[in-house]
């Protein structure tokens, strides 16, 4: 199928198998299901669900080499933030299927799961909710979790694409005794942000409601790569073309840290117009 004939359903339906391929992998590694809730979404686009894939992937990958499968290290490259199409997303979407049929083949299961017959209402959100939903039955299976650590360098990376469209407030204060919830707050101020930037520039946005309990630094990790997939539509939007170097965060951090970045994140996005 050509990239500009996948449609939402396409990627919806294959997103679909992997969340039961993932389900199979979790039972198997005897892990409990994540009962919570899943977001309510409404107007995702097809670069959130690219961005939210793009977690997918990391969490995939961090499995498969935890369980002894070589992996490539880096994601399947994509193109610009400002052409990304469901054919897109169903590219990385089938390189995450890849992936997790790896890791089955390693833990010796032989379930398939089948592709849900394509239902042609489905949209990006229905998409962008699955994915939500891998990555948090994803993120029980892992030996190693995400840390703090983990989505420091997420929203560092985002910070330093606002800095260079001209956010450079001073740095918020630390404060001590943050946990997930708090940061996963503040990057929820974060995401409204860049979608207000992102539709005065004639973009559309998704809308994210409802209160997630008991909030883990993997969940902080999957809502920071949405913020940073739109800074970068912003960045991509202002035609700098210069690339952004990446910074590499090194020691250890805690929730407090990604909280303080999350605040000084939060107040770049307001400095930008």
């Amino acid at each position: 199928m050509k990239i500009e004939d996948v449609q939402p359903a396409h990627c919806y339906a294959r997103a679909q198998r992997v969340l039961a391929d993932v389900t199979l992998i979790r039972n198997e590694m005897g892990r409990t299901a994540d009962s919570r809730t899943a977001p309510e979404i409404t107007n995702a686009q097809p670069r959130e669900c690219y961005a939210e894939a793009s977690a997918t992937w990391y969490k995939a990958t961090r499995l498969a080499r935890e369980i002894g499968t070589t992996m490539p290290a880096a994601a399947p490259v994509g193109p610009s933030l400002l052409d990304i199409k469901p054919g897109h997303v169903l590219q990385l979407i089938e390189a995450v299927d890849h992936v997790v049929g790896t890791i089955k083949r390693r833990l010796e299961i032989s379930e398939t799961s089948a592709d849900p017959a394509i239902e042609p209402q489905r949209q990006p959100s229905d998409v962008l909710v699955t994915l939500v939903r891998i990555n948090r039955e994803m993120s029980r299976t892992l030996e190693r979790p995400f840390t703090p650590s983990d989505v420091y360098g997420v929203v560092a990376l985002a910070s330093a694409y606002a800095a260079r469209l001209g956010g450079v407030p001073k740095t918020a204060p630390f404060e001590r005794g943050k946990r997930p919830a708090d940061c996963y707050a503040r990057l929820e101020a974060c995401l409204a942000a860049t979608v207000g930037l992102a539709e005065k520039r004639n973009q559309k946005g998704l809308a994210l409601r409802g209160a997630l309990a008991d909030v883990t630094p993997g969940d902080v990790y999957d809502l920071a790569s949405l913020v940073l997939g739109e800074v970068k539509l912003i960045h991509a939007l202002s035609q700098d073309v210069a690339p952004v170097s990446e910074p590499a965060p090194a020691g250890h951090y805690l929730p407090s840290h990604v909280y303080q970045l999350a605040r000084t994140l939060e107040a770049q996005l307001g400095a930008i117009r």
